[in-house]
């Protein structure tokens, strides 16, 4: 079941997968600690990304490729961070879950999904981009003029594949976090997201390789031994390791947890690194 399906069934779960117990359910935890964290850290990202967002779209170098990736990418990476801090730190610091209100966690759920996986592809593409910046690789032609409009129209379409072509991620309270099988005691055989799998592992070997070869070319480039160009270095390849690494975490141990019975603490710190 998708968001298309809930869109075009008049908001009506299908209840062979998403119907919640009739009997009275147990109170779910309530995590006032963790729900501040997210929520306020969540508005705190949100704000230095609209100052960032502001500054990308009002520069000169708006004109170009990268900034043009980079503008899109802020829009996701907006959306995400609602989804998986602001909202995840108000679930949770009130004790909601899925059987709470199904239709609005369903909807959030899917927003979020399908923005990570935009994040996840504009990001792969933003590294190719700036790859071709530096190699003058013949591909750099296909993110020249309005061409550049075509690669983000895909990244974007990707994006809305994961919002209401595919399971949404449902929140638990209990969990503090996203899944896709709402606990209720169904097969979880039926909420397997075989987007996710697929999404997740070729971010995680895509912005490792990409993000990886940038780094390389960046030490290799002429004039690189100099004092003031190597501090300049050493932030770049710093930004490039802290980008990497959280999205590899983020990938694959949210991958890992959705299908593999994992320990609280670790489920807690995969959603961090979501923010």
């Amino acid at each position: 079941m998708s968001l298309t399906y809930l869109l075009w069934n008049g908001l009506e779960m299908n209840l062979d997968y998403y119907q919640c117990p009739t009997e009275p359910k147990p109170s779910e935890i309530r995590r006032e600690l963790w729900g501040a964290y997210f929520c306020w850290t969540g508005l705190i990202l949100i704000l230095l990304y609209l100052i960032c967002f502001i500054a990308i779209a009002s520069h000169e170098l708006m004109k170009t490729p990268a900034y043009k990736a980079m503008f899109v990418l802020g829009i996701f990476y907006l959306l995400s961070i609602l989804i998986g801090s602001v909202v995840t730190g108000i679930l949770g610091f009130a004790g909601v879950s899925y059987c709470d209100f199904p239709r609005l966690i369903f909807i959030l759920g899917a927003i979020g999904y399908g923005s990570w996986m935009a994040c996840c592809i504009t990001s792969l593409n933003l590294a190719v981009i700036r790859i071709c910046d530096f190699c003058e690789l013949r591909i750099h032609k296909l993110f020249e003029g309005s061409r550049i409009y075509v690669s983000l129209f895909f990244c974007c379409s990707y994006g809305f594949y994961g919002i209401f072509l595919t399971k949404p991620l449902l929140f638990s309270s209990a969990y503090m976090s996203w899944f896709f099988d709402p606990g209720l005691g169904k097969n979880p055989a039926l909420y397997i997201n075989f987007a996710q799998i697929f999404n997740n592992f070729s971010m995680a070997i895509g912005t490792v390789t990409l993000n990886g070869y940038l780094a390389y070319l960046f030490i290799k480039k002429p004039g690189s031994n100099s004092n003031e160009f190597s501090k300049y270095k050493i932030n770049v390849l710093l930004q490039a390791f802290l980008f990497c690494i959280f999205h590899f975490i983020c990938a694959l141990m949210y991958t890992y947890m959705q299908y593999i019975s994992a320990p609280e603490v670790l489920i807690l710190v995969t959603q961090v690194t979501w923010q």
